[in-house]
């Protein structure tokens, strides 16, 4: 008897197209199905007392036990559509208003759209053609691990969101299915799609950085023209690079200047030996070769290859890879907009236990000048 009723639950809630065929979702779509699944689960027998489900820590709320799962809700029997606050499914015998099951996989939920790489965790499958709503993936080390669809019913404080959400196992395939319905505003409803937005322009945006396993940032990597640049005395420097055009004294007896075509090397006092070292370098002529060949006139994605990327990075900024307890802490990578200048930015520590940080601007899209410098002796963020 209890597997006919299943079977029934199962009839009910399948849609004319089928069950393996993903079904349109927005708010029309839902609230058709939850009448039709509170038409179904009224023939259910509830798993326990429904008078003892009541959680604590929500009062008025009921969590029904089912043999499909779970379902909450502002009443304790006779659940309506309006009652309905959250549904679990667990097993295969509920089909949802997109004609899914637990056990189908993700090709089966997205409808076999391709599921990319993102500058974030979420990654946007689309949005609604009318009225507000939107789809994503959730997205972690092991690959995809959920698939969410969110659409907005009604209007002004009378709004409601329906979120669909498909939790992935490892394998990729449905380990359960949740609904939930909630009130909102149209404000929120509104700031939830611009979001949605913002995150599916930078999927379209131009990809600034590639994942690569490349090493990071490190304090060898400091070097001009093949030869190391920072705590170098200034008579190798000289050596490796010719003599300066001109040489200025910097403000405040911060030390000196050596000024090249298309490059500058600034000086200061090592105060443990007191002698005059290079504490840092810019360029702005492609014939300077910076660390690991880094030059001007470079495409901002052959500059960002020279370095580890964890993740596709867009122009719209994000993290390449990161391990510092906190932005900026070496070893890092980011690409950063600021005052709509986009720059390229590394931190590596040096022997020394200060910070060498290598900035490399772009305009664009490609390498309009670099600069590295130790952190805490030139006193500045370049030349």
């Amino acid at each position: 008897m209890k597997r006919g009723i299943c079977l029934l639950l199962t009839a009910v809630l399948c849609l004319a197209g089928g069950c393996a065929q993903a079904q349109e979702y927005d708010a029309q779509v839902m609230t058709a199905w939850l009448a039709r699944f509170c038409d179904a689960l009224a023939q259910l027998p509830v798993l326990g007392d429904p008078q003892r489900t009541a959680d604590p820590a929500r009062p008025g709320e009921y969590l029904l036990e089912y043999e499909f799962g779970t379902v909450t809700s502002c009443a304790a029997e006779h659940v309506q559509p309006e009652d309905v606050l959250e549904i679990d499914v667990r097993t295969q015998q509920v089909t949802d208003c997109r004609g899914m099951r637990v056990g189908m996989t993700l090709g089966e939920v997205t409808g076999g759209q391709h599921v990319g790489r993102s500058s974030t965790q979420l990654y946007v499958l689309g949005t609604q053609e009318a009225g507000i709503g939107f789809s994503w993936a959730y997205l972690g080390d092991g690959g995809v691990y959920g698939v969410e669809y969110i659409t907005y019913g009604g209007e002004g404080a009378q709004m409601t969101e329906y979120t669909l959400t498909y939790v992935l196992d490892e394998a990729q395939t449905v380990s359960a299915i949740r609904v939930r319905c909630a009130q909102t505003t149209q404000a929120q409803a509104e700031q939830a799609m611009r979001t949605a937005e913002e995150i599916a322009s930078r999927q379209q945006g131009e990809v600034y950085a590639v994942q690569n396993s490349a090493a990071m940032l490190e304090a060898d990597d400091l070097t001009v023209m093949g030869v190391r640049a920072l705590g170098t005395q200034v008579a190798e420097l000289v050596a490796a690079l010719g003599e300066p055009v001109e040489v200025q004294a910097l403000e405040r007896g911060r030390g000196r200047l050596l000024l090249y075509e298309g490059a500058a090397v600034e000086l200061c006092l090592n105060e443990q030996t007191g002698e005059e070292v290079a504490c840092g370098v810019s360029a702005s002529s492609p014939d300077v070769a910076g660390p690991r060949g880094l030059c001007v006139g470079m495409s901002v994605q052959e500059a960002a290859a020279l370095f580890r990327c964890d993740e596709d990075v867009y122009a719209v900024g994000g993290t390449m890879y990161m391990e510092g307890e906190a932005a900026g802490e070496p070893p890092c990578g980011e690409l950063i907009r600021e005052g709509g200048e986009t720059v390229l930015r590394y931190a590596a520590a040096l022997p020394s236990g200060h910070t060498a940080v290598l900035s490399a601007g772009v305009t664009d899209g490609m390498i309009a000048y670099w600069h590295f410098f130790d952190n805490q002796e030139a006193g500045h963020d370049g030349i």
